[in-house]
């Protein structure tokens, strides 16, 4: 989950989907990350997205005339349903496009190349990087706020789902608290940390919610397990004022982001119950869920929340604690502090730990986050965040990782400007920080037992083409894709959506775990899941109907 960013794009309606400017794949000197296989090279993309052929007004962020496709609507007879548009690889590219562009070694050497030029503009962004972390719990209601750096934290400090039963908030994930167990993992330092003073292993806090089990094709229930990691700037444990609107209207009519903590408001993050919403959802249909903070996010701890390379890898850390216990430390309901073999012992019980379905997920940041759990699960996966590429490794190999779950999805590398794409190279050689998936994940979507992508057409991060991409790279019989008529967030999307994406979440992730192929129809072309898309706007766009 994400905060809505309060920059709008500016987005004309001259902007239709058109050629990019064709970035060669990189040469140059250090490792490169190539992927033997990779998927051949696509068919081109105008094959798979039909010309636009109508503009539709828009609201949050965008505030404003988007291109779109004309599809049948019960209500209106045609609507317009408008899509942030993002241009096309070059004609004629005889390549992957959007993989050999968009490698690790291709950002490193459009920043080497930058670089040597001299006035390089990623050179002067970084000369003065500060890490931006998001640790608002506990700034507006004294409880819950924690020092998230103390190696040695009393876990009975951190707020659980039973916190949240209290009035205004009265949320339903209070009904948890009995099977809730608060979570701390130890994870490595990472290179930025090690680099800046900080080498002392990190703390990563959460809770591991218990299921009931998931019905398997014979009706006995089995045990299995989510990994949902929230969005840039969500902790698991702020507080929202049910009262506190997301956006105001200004003195203009437009729409404006309403920002928090404000006076007279007991609203630290607005997002905290929506994106716990998503956890109960899975854990009210069986499934045991585990969520934590980022690095640098909430009640974890960490010096940069920049790193999706690491939070990554932290995934698949968790599920090794899970199984071994190294590292592992948690406050059960029962209100004992367990360490070690017997913290694992008391989450999951042994027979449990090596044959229990597990999905990993995430939206917005965490989508990226997931992509590189997923991709150093399921191929040859290199340390990106070292300088010149790192050591390579083989798999990681946890067999019962059955798929992955991305919401307000982001495959692959989502910037094409030149610029954009030497600042992503300089951050990995200078501060050995990784804020964007290079196209590595992407290459290997295949190999992904199953992936559910949720994904708003309005999404100024970056539009549908590339979610869509990403869609026919993955396995037929274990993709599902729903779009919806709203921008990047999901908190923004509206309850009716939310409702909707939530249980077309827990239906896949019910298919996923129990071996069933999926029963969504496919989509050959852009204009088809655009058109799927259920009829139900965000708050601030109306449908723009046709003759």
């Amino acid at each position: 989950m994400t905060r809505l960013r309060r920059l709008t794009t500016a987005v004309t309606t001259a902007l239709l989907i058109g050629p990019l400017i064709a970035i060669a794949p990189a040469t140059g000197a250090g490792i490169a990350h190539r992927d033997s296989s990779a998927s051949p090279a696509p068919s081109p993309e105008s094959r798979f997205v039909p010309p636009t052929d109508c503009t539709a007004q828009v609201g949050m962020p965008q505030q404003g005339p988007l291109p779109g496709y004309r599809v049948p609507d019960a209500t209106h007879g045609h609507v317009c349903i408008g899509f942030t548009p993002t241009p096309l690889a070059p004609a004629g590219s005889r390549t992957d496009y959007r993989v050999t562009a968009f490698t690790d070694q291709a950002l490193r050497s459009r920043y080497r190349e930058c670089h040597a030029a001299g006035g390089c503009a990623a050179d002067a962004q970084l000369d003065s990087y500060e890490p931006q972390t998001f640790r608002l719990t506990g700034s507006v209601v004294p409880f819950g706020k924690i020092d998230p750096d103390d190696a040695n934290l009393d876990l009975s400090a951190i707020r659980r789902p039973g916190f949240f039963a209290r009035a205004p908030f009265t949320e339903p994930i209070a009904a948890a608290e009995k099977r809730t167990t608060t979570v701390e993992f130890t994870v490595p330092a990472e290179r930025f940390d090690v680099e800046h003073g900080h080498p002392a292993a990190v703390k990563l806090r959460g809770w591991y919610l218990a299921g009931k089990g998931v019905a398997d094709r014979r009706g006995e229930r089995r045990r299995s397990l989510v990994i949902l990691i929230g969005g840039r700037t969500i902790e698991t444990t702020t507080t929202q004022d049910p009262k506190d609107p997301l956006y105001v209207r200004t003195g203009d009519g437009r729409w404006a982001n309403a920002d928090y903590p404000q006076k007279g408001s007991l609203t630290e993050s607005w997002g905290g119950p929506a994106w716990r919403s998503y956890l109960r959802s899975l854990n009210e249909a069986g499934f045991d869920v585990l969520t934590f903070d980022k690095r640098g996010h909430g009640i974890s701890g960490g010096r940069t929340p920049d790193n999706t390379f690491q939070q990554g890898l932290d995934m698949l850390r968790a599920v090794d604690a899970l199984r071994s216990g190294r590292g592992l430390r948690t406050l059960g309901p029962d209100g004992v502090t367990r360490t070690g073999t017997a913290a694992a012992r008391a989450v999951v019980p042994p027979r449990e730990r090596a044959r229990m379905p597990i999905l990993l997920g995430g939206s917005s940041q965490g989508s990226y986050t997931t992509q590189w759990a997923m991709h150093a699960n399921t191929r040859r996966w290199c340390e990106v965040d070292r300088p010149r590429g790192g050591p390579c490794h083989k798999p990681w190999g946890i067999p019962n990782i059955k798929g992955a779950i991305l919401l307000a999805a982001l495959p692959g590398f989502p910037r094409s400007e030149p610029d954009q794409i030497a600042l992503e190279g300089a951050r990995r050689e200078r501060l050995g920080l990784v804020r964007y998936p290079s196209s590595e994940p992407l290459a290997g979507i295949g190999s992904w037992p199953a992936v559910f992508f949720g994904k708003g057409l309005t999404d100024d991060v970056a539009g549908p083409l590339g979610t869509f991409d990403a869609y026919r790279r993955a396995r037929p019989a274990g993709r599902e894709l729903l779009f919806v008529r709203g921008p990047h967030s999901e908190l923004a999307w509206g309850d009716r959506a939310t409702r909707l994406v939530q249980r077309r979440m827990v239906a896949f992730a019910t298919r996923a775990v129990t071996g069933r192929p999926t029963t969504q129809r496919r989509f050959t072309d852009l204009r088809q899941a655009v058109a799927a898309s259920p009829p139900l706007y965000a708050p601030t766009t109306s449908p723009t109907p046709l003759p």
